[in-house]
């Protein structure tokens, strides 16, 4: 996965949690520190998306566009 599909996916998957009604970055923080995919919405499969993704991309993505 090139950085761009990076991005879409994990826009997919913040974009999930906030039609849910989820703070995004929040739920993002607590899958990394947990460990656990029940931090992510099963909508549009973003539970299922985001155990594809690279944790540490995660963490870099968080600290670069966490608003």
């Amino acid at each position: 996965m090139n950085n761009r599909e990076f991005i879409l996916t994990m826009e997919d998957i913040i974009q999930a949690m906030r039609e849910k009604g989820y703070d995004p970055y929040q739920q993002l923080r607590g899958y990394l520190l947990e460990n656990e995919p029940g931090y992510i919405t099963r909508y549009k499969d973003a539970r299922t998306l985001i155990q594809t993704l690279d944790k540490e991309l995660i963490k870099q993505y968080l600290a670069q566009y966490e608003k």
